[in-house]
């Protein structure tokens, strides 16, 4: 696999704005880097891996000022790198993976060559910089365009409010009923061009964006984290009102071999997070958009309850 050509792909997805002369930048940072390792191997110059650290560093920099803007919402005139630095250290926006990444590179590279200007860097060295940054990168622009999507959806569907509202009803029954008919709508309201281009993390963001939007009164958590230490679960969306609260896990395709085992494994996770309502939902795509079927399946122990949504009859 080419990482760099997936960072670029990621970059390209990302969608446009003032952030994409940034994410360009770090992605020519990137790049060059790959060439000094490169030329350090073909001319047995051991200099050459140590800039290849040096550029992998301004990509990192670089990443970090552009998720700065996007997902911190800070300005970036007169933002010191520290700051951003010191920011996303302490703040809850970065995931965990995330956050493990951005501290891995931090200590392992950025910090020991910007303090130690006699630093060298071996070619192993070099290459596993350039992984790095890299592997952070691409996560970096997937936070991005999960954010960025969002914020396009709940803009979007603002405008389109006074009719999503006269064709559906999302103020009547509990929290699971208005979740479930509020995804239903979703279908409806997809371009082919969307179906046809969107990420995971756009999706993500666009259908959390939808949800927020849709239901003002709830708070829609994307990427939260859920359970106790002994057993942690990442639900993709929870949607939380009140005393009540909706698991939506989304997914890109049936797999008809594994979708029962997938809702019974499912269940258990709910349950075991301390939560009894969940949904399981089927993206639309370009073939069967307009489509909407809808399954209920039981918790075993007869205290929950999960609902399937997809664009094909189950």
């Amino acid at each position: 696999m080419d990482i760099i050509a997936t960072l670029r792909g990621k970059i390209e997805q990302a969608g446009a704005g003032d952030h994409m002369p940034g994410l360009m930048a770090m992605l020519a940072h990137v790049e060059v880097a790959d060439k000094h390792l490169k030329r350090g191997r073909r001319d047995a110059d051991d200099s050459a891996f140590t800039d290849a650290v040096y550029r992998t560093n301004q990509a990192f920099e670089g990443g970090l000022k552009e998720a700065y803007g996007v997902l911190a919402k800070k300005n970036l005139d007169k933002a010191r790198i520290f700051d951003i630095e010191q920011f996303f250290s302490k703040s809850n926006v970065f995931r965990k993976r995330v956050l493990d990444q951005f501290t891995n590179y931090r200590q392992e590279w950025r910090n020991p060559s910007t303090h130690d200007h006699k630093l060298d860097f071996s070619e192993s060295e070099a290459f596993l910089a350039i992984v790095s940054v890299t592997a952070f990168s691409c996560l970096l622009v997937d936070e991005m365009a999960l954010q960025l999507a969002r914020e396009r959806e709940e803009e979007a569907v603002k405008l389109l409010a006074r009719t999503i509202k006269s064709k559906f009803d999302f103020s009547d029954g509990d929290l699971l009923g208005r979740v479930t008919e509020a995804l239903k709508s979703y279908f409806t309201l997809r371009s082919l061009e969307e179906l046809e281009s969107n990420s995971y993390p756009q999706w993500l963001g666009s259908v959390a964006g939808f949800l927020s939007a849709i239901l003002p009164d709830a708070e829609v958590l994307s990427e939260a984290q859920i359970g106790g230490e002994k057993q942690k679960f990442v639900a993709d969306i929870l949607v939380k009102s009140g005393d009540q609260s909706v698991v939506v896990q989304i997914k890109n395709r049936i797999n008809i071999r594994t979708y029962k085992s997938m809702l019974v494994q499912l269940e258990s996770l709910i349950a075991s997070a301390g939560h009894q309502d969940g949904i399981v939902f089927y993206l639309p795509t370009m073939v069967t958009s307009g489509q909407v079927f809808e399954k209920d399946w039981i918790f075993s122990s007869g205290e929950g309850r999960l609902k399937v949504l997809s664009s094909v009859r189950l």
